[in-house]
């Protein structure tokens, strides 16, 4: 025993830089907040559905889910059949310090629908893939023109703890085909972090990112040029309900 210790005490004597090395942190990786200097927009057309757009620099393009998406995770009301065309993700955080997590633009095609059931998406409370204790919010609805076309306007939020993902949906249906578009922020809760809750100022920000895409949509099939799309206004946050002084409790609808 007393030879193995002065063999390790001349160890860490010869090769101290080892032993540093072994108790050195490791450096953050830096997270850009812009893109690069050299970055350049990017355009997307779909031959098949005839729909276009265009990506601002710093946003990453991919056709194939799962390489930089998850769509049927985030855009929880499409149903299983819709097909993802295409996908933006910013490739930058303009709020690094926030619980800014990702934000993505999805173009996807539901085929042989209806109006109603495609209208119905982004309305839809989503399926239930996670756990009870992550809840939706109720979603709102209205109807925006994009490129000509009226789109059925919907949001969901989904939270538990905090509020982890928002999802702007947009839908349209033609000659039995649902095309819709998500726009949606993904956050963390901070707790433990460091990190500071994303603001409404920040989320009103990256909103607009994404509705300038939006904003460029093309639809072959319409003549009208593309206009700007109005940045959705944040619902606000759900009161808790009071408790009920006397009587037998009454259930009433967001809606009514």
């Amino acid at each position: 025993m007393a030879r193995l210790t002065t063999i390790l005490i001349l160890t860490a004597a010869l090769c101290p830089a080892t032993a540093q090395k072994a108790v050195k942190p490791a450096r953050p990786v830096p997270v850009p907040v812009a893109p690069p200097s050299d970055a350049a927009p990017q355009s997307f057309l779909d031959k098949r559905y005839h729909v276009s757009f265009r990506i601002p620099p710093g946003w990453e393009l991919n056709q194939k889910d799962g390489r930089i998406s998850t769509f049927h995770m985030d855009a929880r009301t499409a149903p299983p059949k819709a097909q993802l065309r295409s996908v933006a993700l910013i490739d930058f955080n303009p709020y690094p310090y926030s619980t800014l997590a990702g934000a993505l633009f999805y173009f996807s095609v539901e085929p042989k629908t209806t109006d109603a059931e495609c209208a119905q998406q982004a309305t839809a409370t989503p399926a239930a893939n996670v756990s009870s204790s992550r809840e939706e919010a109720a979603p709102h609805k209205d109807v925006q023109d994009i490129a000509g076309m009226p789109f059925t306007h919907g949001h969901t939020e989904l939270h538990g703890v905090c509020i982890e993902a928002r999802d702007e949906i947009y839908t349209a249906w033609r000659r039995h085909a649902c095309y819709r578009f998500d726009l949606t922020i993904n956050t963390f809760c901070p707790e433990g972090s460091g990190a500071q809750p994303i603001s409404e100022s920040q989320i009103h920000d990256i909103n607009e990112r994404m509705t300038k895409i939006l904003s460029t949509v093309e639809l072959g099939w319409e003549k009208a040029a593309p206009h700007p799309v109005p940045v959705p206004e944040q619902p606000a946050e759900p009161k808790p309900a009071k408790p009920a002084t006397h009587g037998t409790p009454t259930l009433r609808s967001s809606g009514s």
